[in-house]
């Protein structure tokens, strides 16, 4: 934080010692990097995935944080972003406030028990965004987002669980994490707080992260992290859409395929003496009707796809004030000289699946659904597969694939790809 402001904790001195606890463990593959120096994904997903815990002890020597407290307190201060403030007023008291905050709101908060966490990160900073390549043996639809938090000696957001994976990695300073029970949506939670605490913390294990080291929590795993002196953590969840929510949109999505004239129909009917009574033939007769609309794979996975790649904050995906028509978005790319280039929104999602019935690539943008042909595979590949701070190379294939400029037309005008002059995205903000 600004040394300016008055009553903030200050930075974490870089050349201080870092004091491991007795309580630390070492990654059961060994002191390895996730990366480079060996991690095994296919141990990890076979045997901790979703299963069990696992902390990978600074796998990563010498990480340096991509970000610093200052400029998180500077994005909790914009609008744009989404911003909490978690203190913790007396031994178990704790109070949530939501951002944008004024740029004074953190003096006279003291030098102890606060966090601020600021969501999606990875969209407005080029080095948090970087982070998710550390976990690029998992399907990049699946990453929610980096939430990075800061706290003070002894901040922390209460013992809670969370719907969804998550993978906390440790910057500067230390915390000391306690997991808990395995929790359900039944769990007790706390009634004095607007924070979702579990009610009953049952501590089953406590481990204190140092710079670089990062705890896996599968889903409902209860945790509590408290911030030893000052510190930085990002957090890596994972998208995991409710059963509900599937069930839901896909049922929109069937919808809207039938017509009112597919109807319930008993053509078979006889005599039926209980006049109130619904019989089982008319009830086997409507659900394996429904069971025979449901049955379709494909429009499933137009339903999946599309949901799945809903922007987190679908107001930062906007259409150009102007649409590009086809022809001008050829001419600009085509052009080896011209002096724009294309880039992914950073708030955009963006995947893609092969429909070989069809012969087709289905390209999913922000919850759009964009069918292309399968020629058009190497492009849609290079669209989900870029990260928003590289510029998309697609010249090549607009001479040889006329249709290329006619998807990324479609993209341009739904605010789901950006042109803009090359250099404007290497400061790390794009807003």
């Amino acid at each position: 934080m600004p040394a300016s402001r008055p009553g903030i904790c200050s930075l974490i001195n870089d050349n201080s010692p870092r004091q491991p606890g007795a309580d630390e463990i070492a990654n059961s593959t060994g002191e390895k990097d996730m990366l480079l120096q060996g991690f095994d994904p296919e141990i990890f997903l076979l045997e901790y995935w979703q299963r069990r815990p696992l902390l990978i002890k600074n796998p990563q020597q010498g990480f340096v944080d991509p970000i610093d407290a200052d400029e998180l307190a500077g994005l909790a201060c914009d609008s744009d972003m989404e911003a909490r403030l978690v203190t913790r007023t007396q031994a178990d008291s704790w109070q949530l406030s939501h951002g944008p905050f004024a740029t004074d709101r953190f003096a006279g908060l003291g030098e102890t028990n606060w966090t601020l966490l600021v969501q999606a990160v990875d969209q407005v900073h080029e080095g948090v965004e970087a982070l998710k390549r550390y976990f690029d043996f998992l399907p990049a639809w699946r990453i929610d987002d980096v939430m990075v938090s800061y706290a003070c000696d002894g901040g922390g957001v209460g013992p809670h669980f969370d719907q969804y994976d998550v993978f906390l990695i440790q910057g500067r300073g230390s915390r000391r994490w306690q997991l808990g029970q395995h929790c359900e949506a039944g769990t007790r939670l706390r009634d004095d707080t607007e924070l979702s605490l579990v009610n009953n913390f049952d501590v089953t294990a406590e481990y204190l992260l140092g710079p670089g080291d990062i705890l896996y929590l599968p889903p409902r795993v209860a945790h509590h992290g408290v911030s030893v002196g000052e510190s930085l953590c990002y957090s890596i969840g994972f998208r995991a859409p409710s059963h509900a929510e599937l069930l839901l949109d896909f049922s929109d999505t069937l919808a809207e395929t039938l017509t009112e004239d597919q109807r319930f129909q008993d053509p078979a009917l006889h005599k039926q003496d209980e006049f109130g009574q619904i019989q089982d033939r008319a009830i086997d007769q409507a659900f394996e009707t429904v069971a025979a609309l449901v049955h379709n794979k494909s429009l499933f996975t137009d339903s999946f796809g599309r949901y799945v790649t809903l922007p987190k904050y679908p107001e930062r995906v906007i259409p150009p004030d102007l649409e590009y028509d086809e022809a001008e978005i050829f001419r600009l790319l085509v052009n080896r000289n011209s002096p724009v280039a294309l880039y992914v929104n950073p708030a955009s999602r963006l995947a893609y699946s092969l429909d070989p019935v069809h012969q087709q690539v289905k390209l999913f943008a922000d919850g759009q659904l964009v069918p292309c042909a399968l020629a058009l595979l190497p492009l849609a590949r290079a669209l989900c597969g870029t990260p928003w701070t590289q510029p998309l190379a697609v010249g090549q294939w607009l001479p040889e694939l006329p249709a290329t400029a006619g998807l990324l037309t479609q993209l341009i005008n739904q605010g789901s790809l950006l042109i803009s002059e090359e250099n404007d995205f290497q400061d790390g903000d794009v807003r």
